[in-house]
């Protein structure tokens, strides 16, 4: 319920308390964005070379790593004719998105090396999995939250968003219970000038600027603790990268990519599955329907062996 502003709980307000709360309002009308104009990400379009699709002659390619981009690339050089070699030195395809089969407490079930979240503006996964037919190996997580020790914050629960920059931030705000605690005092210029540096960010002169800086000595030094500790803390430890050395110029490109600069970021979707079963092998099969050949770590050494004896 709103109250009127002449109302006496309404005069309680002081200027700077308003200054405080709506901050996140005020960097907004800065940033020049309209409330009703939201505009969409930028899907960058295919490459307009005048190349075929498809080969005209027989060619052959080895890809050698078979993690989520070595099978991307060979998937992608297969559809386009090519006899691809995929060579893996691991017993099992996918690298972090692996799967393998264990044995424990009497039964076998799928292991993976943890979890693994998918962002809605991967289009380029997004693509593959379209034309693989395996949407349905994929759901959205509606929501998930995120804790932290002690009591001083209370779990963060994020949405997914369609609103672009800078009202994710705003619908962010609104939504978090901790939103009295982000410690931003816009009375203090250097606050100003952090999210300045953050939302209008532009890679090279951000990199000048603030590549030599860790992001622990420039929150110790201007950075709304808050904030920190709730939002860029912890995402910053899931690139797994420490604050004492990751820079401040890699920091605000992660957050550009991923909140800032998308009104997707904060989605996500999940496998319904285990990664092997809903992604990884759907690819290698298509690769393999392709006349294309996965060449894991024993078959590696069997083929060592082989061309051993030829040559000698």
């Amino acid at each position: 319920m709103s109250l009127p502003l002449n109302s006496p709980e309404s005069s309680s307000i002081s200027r700077r308390t308003l200054l405080k709360v709506f901050g996140i309002g005020a960097i907004a009308g800065v940033t020049g964005y309209s409330r009703f104009t939201k505009p969409k990400p930028t899907i960058f379009q295919p490459d307009t070379l005048n190349l075929p699709r498809t080969l005209n002659t027989s060619k052959s390619v080895v890809v050698i790593g078979g993690g989520l981009a070595g099978l991307a690339c060979a998937y992608e050089l297969s559809q386009r004719g090519f006899t691809v070699t995929l060579l893996e030195k691991s017993p099992q395809l996918g690298g972090k998105i692996a799967s393998w089969q264990i044995e424990a407490v009497g039964e076998t079930f799928m292991m993976e090396h943890g979890f693994h979240g998918f962002f809605p503006q991967y289009y380029n996964l997004n693509s593959i999995v379209a034309e693989l037919g395996i949407n349905d190996h994929f759901q959205s997580l509606n929501f998930y939250a995120v804790l932290y020790r002690g009591d001083q914050y209370k779990p963060e629960v994020f949405r997914p968003s369609n609103s672009a920059f800078p009202w994710n931030i705003i619908d962010l705000a609104i939504a978090s219970p901790n939103r009295f605690q982000w410690g931003i005092n816009l009375t203090k210029i250097k606050h100003l000038q952090v999210f300045q540096a953050i939302t209008g960010f532009q890679r090279e002169k951000n990199y000048r600027r603030f590549d030599q800086i860790s992001v622990a000595d420039w929150v110790a030094a201007e950075f709304p603790q808050g904030l920190y500790d709730l939002y860029f803390l912890p995402f910053a430890k899931s690139s797994l990268n420490a604050p004492d050395v990751m820079s401040v110029g890699e920091l605000m490109q992660f957050f550009h990519f991923y909140f800032f600069g998308n009104p997707e970021g904060l989605a996500f979707n999940g496998t319904k599955d285990d990664m092997g079963t809903s992604l990884v092998k759907p690819i290698a099969k298509s690769i393999q329907k392709h006349q294309g050949h996965i060449l894991l770590t024993q078959q590696l050494a069997k083929s060592w062996l082989k061309m051993e004896k030829f040559t000698a």
